[in-house]
């Protein structure tokens, strides 16, 4: 297991992309490989889903292919996989939604997952849980929900059926730090028409963010103005909305894999595996296979061997 707790600190907010689905009926897999900066990173063949026949997959990133003749092709990123395009790929989003846009009748963005991550304090999700169930808030939703689990308190607002949907909840908690550090998730779950007119707004991505949010959902303190939506934002939610806008650029986070992750897979998943290897031939032997695997080196590898440096050592000379 990754240990979370030696992950540094966050200490500004930020917004990120957190899920991306698009298809094309103009490109093939290679195409998008290419355009994504990915053309070098080691994708395996395996099952598609959903009417697709085969899919390649690396890092949380699928394009899935093969399907019945108008499908195209299909690119998934999860969360993860938006982290290995910031960080092995050429994390180039503006690029993607505009050759969307541009081709409006052949390519469509299905998803987008826009997230705000507090790591400042601003929201207190007790507080925030209370005022939902409380209803000292404005919505142009009719589903809302608070929900408790070992994760801590989660908020929705909307149906995940419907083209955009509101999850607030403890991103710390979910993730397993254990070091008391505030990160709170306000993520807005864009579909088709909605996730379109996100990326056509053309404003610097806070902006987008807080007006979309701002638009659909509010805090407010109770007044005498028979429309809610003319009260006053509770202060906490107003300073949610100014913190968003307040982000003019999108600031890449990239990927989590270090030395931990790279030490873990090697040590308690193919340790046996190596072990037993070293058993039955020489080290000299074992070196001379890897450096003639014939295998393109993975990005994420490239990219802690830059960070770290190469060790020169006279028993260790793979390259």
């Amino acid at each position: 297991m990754q240990k979370t707790d030696n992950i540094p600190l966050e200490t500004e907010n930020k917004v990120l992309y957190d899920a991306l689905s698009l298809t094309s009926k103009i490109h093939s897999p290679a195409d998008l490989l290419d355009i994504m900066g990915l053309s070098m990173a080691s994708f395996q063949n395996v099952k598609g889903a959903h009417g697709y026949q085969d899919r390649l997959y690396w890092e949380s990133i699928s394009i899935h292919y093969n399907g019945k003749e108008d499908m195209g092709i299909w690119l998934e990123l999860t969360g993860q996989g938006c982290r290995a395009f910031e960080s092995y790929g050429n994390g180039d989003y503006e690029s993607l939604f505009d050759l969307v846009l541009f081709n409006d009748t052949e390519m469509k963005i299905t998803r987008l997952d826009v997230a705000f991550d507090d790591h400042t304090g601003i929201l207190d999700l007790e507080v925030l849980c209370n005022d939902t169930r409380t209803s000292q808030y404005v919505s142009k939703f009719k589903d809302w929900q608070v929900i408790e689990s070992n994760k801590g308190c989660t908020i929705n607002h909307g149906s995940m059926k419907s083209e955009l949907f509101i999850r607030i909840y403890d991103k710390a908690m979910e993730r397993g730090f254990t070091d008391g550090r505030h990160w709170v998730r306000v993520e807005l779950q864009l579909r088709r028409d909605r996730a379109k007119a996100f990326v056509m707004q053309g404003l610097d991505i806070g902006n987008t963010f807080a007006g979309v949010l701002g638009n659909y959902v509010r805090y407010i303190d109770e007044s005498t103005d028979s429309n809610k939506w003319r009260w006053d934002m509770k202060p906490y939610w107003a300073d949610l909305l100014a913190g968003a806008m307040a982000i003019k650029l999108y600031v890449k986070p990239g990927a989590e894999y270090n030395m931990d992750n790279l030490e873990n897979f090697v040590y308690r998943q193919a340790g046996n595996a190596i072990t037993a290897l070293l058993q039955v031939t020489t080290l000299d032997n074992f070196q001379n296979r890897l450096k003639e695997r014939g295998t393109v080196q993975n990005p994420k590898y490239l990219k802690l061997i830059e960070k770290h440096g190469r060790i020169k050592d006279e028993n260790i000379v793979i390259t």
